[in-house]
């Protein structure tokens, strides 16, 4: 009877450690999971995203579809690895928006305390080239003008 409430124990421990390493792996595999996502920003251009990472609540591989000419945005920058939270704003004249660029990842990340680095940026994109233009940090709670110029709250004129 002690041998069998031995083996039983051991069996338990494996089974749940062996869960645990699973669980663990299988959420590092799988954290951007495809997930299309499409916003449209007038009749002719929308914004399309085409991943979406669950951890860190982000969308990802942004594109924009251009009279349903889907072209990949920021290929080659550092945009690339950018995730979203579906902000977007359209320029008055629709030939640029502004949308969220945001960095979260893990510096340091184990079992007992990880750390959570989180970079909060935008960029204006021009949707016929689907290319950035402007990369900015400080003044993404701006507006667009009449005169589709981006505007820091402050007042100051960041994109011309």
């Amino acid at each position: 009877m002690k041998k069998l409430t031995f083996m039983l124990m051991i069996l338990i421990i494996f089974i749940t450690c062996g869960n645990m390493v699973s669980q663990k792996h299988h959420d590092g595999q799988n954290k951007t999971i495809k997930k299309d996502t499409l916003i449209a920003l007038n009749d002719n251009v929308s914004l399309y995203y085409a991943s979406y990472n669950s951890n860190m609540k982000l969308w990802y591989n942004l594109h924009i579809i251009n009279k349903k000419k889907k072209i990949k945005v920021g290929k080659g920058s550092e945009f690339n690895g950018t995730g979203s939270e579906l902000f977007s704003r359209l320029s008055p004249n629709a030939k640029y928006v502004v949308v969220d660029g945001i960095i979260k990842e893990y510096v340091h990340e184990s079992a007992k305390d990880s750390t959570l680095h989180e970079n909060y940026t935008c960029a204006i994109i021009d949707l016929k080239k689907a290319k950035i233009i402007k990369q900015m940090q400080q003044d993404c709670d701006g507006s667009w003008n009449k005169k589709n110029q981006w505007v820091s709250s402050g007042g100051k004129v960041v994109f011309k």
